[in-house]
């Protein structure tokens, strides 16, 4: 008999050692998901507009005229520069606005990857860039 308690005893000690990890790990989870979704920018025209002037301040020192888009005064030789500052601008782009800036982000994306693409690409996101253009004017007080 004494030896089953013997047994017995590291059996449920493991158990519930498995159990507090278990438990510990679901708790961490729930606390990691739950900082995301705090953490996540917010979506709204003034969220916006103060990005809009960081990403315009930022293009402002951007080098040579090679590409340009008329959210932006300053034009670039990276397309890189354009890539970055409509990225951070769709993550608290507004969602009537929202899908336009996505598309001048792939649409500097592409041109990125592929710069004899610049012409055609730029072509296609003549409304999209329109959109954006009117709403930045509308919304910030003109373009920077």
């Amino acid at each position: 008999m004494d030896e089953k308690k013997l047994n017995s005893k590291p059996h449920s000690n493991a158990q519930r050692r498995n159990t507090i990890i278990g438990v510990t790990l679901v708790a961490l989870l729930i606390l990691v998901v739950g900082l995301f979704q705090f953490l996540k920018p917010e979506r709204s025209i003034s969220s916006y507009c103060k990005v809009y002037k960081e990403q315009a301040a930022s293009l402002s020192k951007a080098q040579g005229d090679t590409y340009e888009v008329a959210v932006f005064k300053h034009k670039s030789n990276k397309a890189a520069d354009f890539t970055s500052a409509f990225s951070r601008l769709e993550q608290v782009a507004p969602d009537d606005i929202q899908p336009d800036v996505k598309t001048l982000k792939q649409i500097f994306q592409k041109v990125e990857n592929d710069p004899s693409q610049y012409l055609s690409a730029g072509m296609s996101g003549l409304g999209a860039e329109s959109n954006v253009k009117e709403w930045t004017i509308k919304n910030c007080g003109g373009i920077q």
